[in-house]
């Protein structure tokens, strides 16, 4: 796999972005258009690794079959080289992009304002809500909290999923999976990474305590804790539909081909989703596969 470079690439000065997540700016390459992330400065100024997050996050997604943004690493030179991420555009001239926060804000009995992250307050939104099937809502929004606990999502808001609408048809389609910038622990400096990985209790810490997820309970709830408490159906029919559709050697080949990380990198990019799908994801799916009665299959 070859880094692309985007430098010479037409930029497109109208594109605009908001988000916390490092500069962004929309160009044209292939003649299409794609959004360029930067990695962002934590608070000690140095750059993170969330452009990878969101490539390896992205690609993860795909192979598990959701509809996906296309993902591409490359560089881009401005005073010196950087390591982006192209994300193309799926919006078209005819489809916008409407966020969930949007669709929560229109349903009056909301008791949060759009943005708001409580679990039930989501549920009910999506049962209410008129402007698609809420079975199929229902089970997308499922099966994207079980891939975001699988690697380590804790930014799965209200703003960064939705629905493109065709503004001539009216017809409405779930928009695909983007923005996974904050997966994989982006913060983590080599350094850093070393010591987690000489130290089971540290990676067990980013299995079974952190990172939580957006979504809420009172407080913010813990992926492991939830899932493995089987206190949703519609939740656990969500794991037993995925848990069989993860091929770790092709998750691991993915990591591999990236050829701008370090080895001890890709080691930890390994360990880690290796560890969650083994703690978090398969003691529920065993349970779940001996006793079928857990499911209304």
């Amino acid at each position: 796999m070859a880094l692309i470079d985007f430098s010479n690439c037409t930029r497109l000065n109208t594109k605009l972005y908001g988000g916390s997540n490092g500069s962004k700016i929309g160009i044209l390459y292939n003649n299409q258009k794609y959004l360029l992330k930067f990695s962002s400065k934590d608070c000690k100024g140095q750059y993170t690794s969330s452009v990878i997050s969101e490539y390896i996050a992205c690609h993860i997604f795909s192979l598990l079959g959701f509809k996906t943004q296309e993902t591409l690493l490359g560089t881009y030179f401005s005073e010196k080289d950087h390591l982006v991420v192209a994300c193309k555009d799926f919006t078209e001239p005819n489809k916008k992009f409407y966020d969930f926060a949007s669709l929560k804000n229109s349903i009056i009995s909301s008791s949060k304002l759009g943005f708001g992250t409580d679990l039930s307050d989501v549920l009910t939104v999506i049962d209410e809500q008129t402007l698609y099937n809420k079975d199929i809502l229902k089970k997308f929004f499922w099966q994207m909290f079980i891939v975001d606990s699988f690697v380590g999502n804790f930014d799965r808001h209200n703003g960064n999923w939705g629905f493109l609408i065709n503004n001539d048809t009216n017809k409405v389609e779930i928009a695909p999976i983007f923005d996974c910038a904050s997966c994989l622990y982006p913060k983590l400096e080599d350094e850093k990474i070393n010591n987690i990985l000489n130290d089971e209790n540290e990676i067990e810490k980013r299995v079974f305590v952190f990172p939580n997820s957006a979504l809420k309970r009172k407080i913010k709830i813990n992926p492991y804790f939830y899932i493995n408490s089987f206190e949703s159906n519609d939740c656990s029919k969500a794991l037993f539909d995925i848990f069989s559709k993860i091929d770790m050697n092709k998750i691991e080949n993915l990591i591999d081909e990236i050829p701008c990380i370090s080895d001890l990198r890709k080691k930890f990019y390994k360990t880690i989703l290796n560890k969650r799908y083994d703690l978090i994801l398969k003691p529920a799916y065993d349970l779940i596969n001996e006793n079928k009665f857990l499911l209304e299959l």
